[in-house]
């Protein structure tokens, strides 16, 4: 049986076996041959940023179909009208 040393770890490129803390592959000459498999950020903050999102979302969207279903609505032509009262009334009146 072949051992493996635990400082040894296989080339992302060549497969070949090279010390954790080599900077080049001594077979193929890549650049960091190893890449840890860690992640970067926290599982629990990306989780917490995902809930955070999700829920900030759905306020959003409760907010808009609440100004859609209980928002002013404009029923008539006429009503459409955003002149001030009086300037309306004396266009009318004018003809």
């Amino acid at each position: 049986m072949t051992e493996v040393a635990a400082d040894t770890v296989p080339c992302r490129l060549c497969t070949t076996l090279v010390a954790r803390d080599a900077t080049v592959c001594p077979s193929c000459g890549v650049k960091d041959p190893w890449i840890p498999n860690e992640p970067s950020i926290n599982p629990r903050v990306i989780r917490l940023a995902m809930w955070g999102g999700g829920i900030v979302f759905v306020g959003l969207l409760l907010f808009a179909s609440g100004l859609m279903m209980f928002g002013p609505r404009a029923e008539q032509a006429d009503e459409r009208d955003h002149r001030p009262p009086g300037t309306a009334s004396e266009a009318h009146d004018s003809r």
